[in-house]
């Protein structure tokens, strides 16, 4: 039976050789050696027939999903730059991080998610003529749903200044993370609620919907900057492509004038708040597809926005 020449048995050969000193111009390390996936199942017999060896670069962009797909041959990556999780239909996962490589699964439909700075990788295939080296799964057959209710006007308004406030959490984590700063600051997040209640009469909203809603965006805001933090203390550094902007001399002005968009559009959307608020809301953060961690986020911000006046 012909088998083709597999990356593992190329990183087998490479590995019986006698390791040279890190002064000789030739160095052979072993990045994988393995006769199972990485969720532990093990690889398949080789087919009969003529091998097929293919050499693919691969860049995803970032806070991209790909598609839900398998692969009928055995294929091993190696993760260049950024990071990449990768999950399958079952809920095996892994988190894979430049400099790190991986085996993949054979006949198991899975999925890679890009980070925040994307990724790159490079990955080998051992197939045969005709056979693809990934084939897309076919959506689930679901139970048909009710379309989705149009979203009004004056909600779809709201849901874009919240998310143009939350657009400014990483950039807050960021001078947090060089200056040593808290996430936590009641001081000013009294403040920036002080601040708002004497635009009540303005906007015709009484003030505790103001306390309330202010309240839910500083929240959402700070499990975004927790999120950023996180990720950064993982990997021991913040991006250093992210540009370094002043807490107190830019980002807190751009929240202030934030301050008075949402104001308006939250009195516009109780003026016309829809029928079956809580379906149209939740259908209308569906319909923006964003990432879970934005979406969690989102959802805190707007969690209140339903409720009586």
């Amino acid at each position: 039976m012909i088998r083709p020449l597999s990356l593992l048995c190329l990183l087998a050969f490479l590995s019986a050789c006698t390791r040279l000193p890190s002064s000789a111009p030739v160095e052979s390390q072993v990045l994988l050696r393995t006769s199972n996936a990485w969720d532990g199942s093990p690889y398949p017999d080789y087919p009969d027939g003529r091998p097929e060896l293919s050499l693919l670069k691969i860049r995803i962009a970032p806070h991209t999903s790909l598609d839900w797909h398998r692969h009928p041959t055995p294929n091993a990556g190696y993760l260049l730059a950024g990071d990449l999780h990768v999950e399958t239909r079952e809920g095996r996962e892994i988190q894979l991080r430049a400099g790190q490589a991986l085996a993949e699964v054979v006949n198991v439909v899975h999925r890679g998610h890009a980070g925040s700075d994307g990724a790159e990788l490079v990955v080998f295939y051992a197939g045969s003529p005709g056979v693809p080296l990934a084939e897309k799964e076919p959506a689930p057959v679901s139970v048909a749903r009710p379309m989705p209710t149009p979203v009004p006007a004056t909600l779809d308004a709201l849901l874009d200044s919240i998310e143009r406030r939350l657009d400014i959490a990483e950039q807050v984590a960021l001078h947090k993370w060089g200056t040593g700063q808290a996430v936590q600051a009641p001081g000013r997040e009294r403040q920036v609620i002080a601040n708002a209640l004497t635009q009540a009469a303005r906007h015709g909203l009484n003030e505790q919907r103001i306390a309330d809603f202010f309240s839910d965006q500083i929240e959402a805001n700070k499990l975004l900057q927790y999120g950023a933090l996180s990720d950064w203390h993982a990997e021991g550094e913040a991006p250093q492509h992210l540009e370094r902007t002043d807490l107190t001399r830019e980002l807190r002005p751009r929240l202030d004038r934030l301050r008075d968009q949402l104001l308006e559009h939250l009195a516009a959307f109780d003026q016309q708040k829809p029928p079956r608020c809580e379906q149209v809301l939740a259908q209308a953060i569906q319909q923006r597809d964003i990432d879970p961690l934005r979406n969690a986020a989102l959802t805190r911000a707007s969690g209140r926005l339903c409720e009586e006046t």
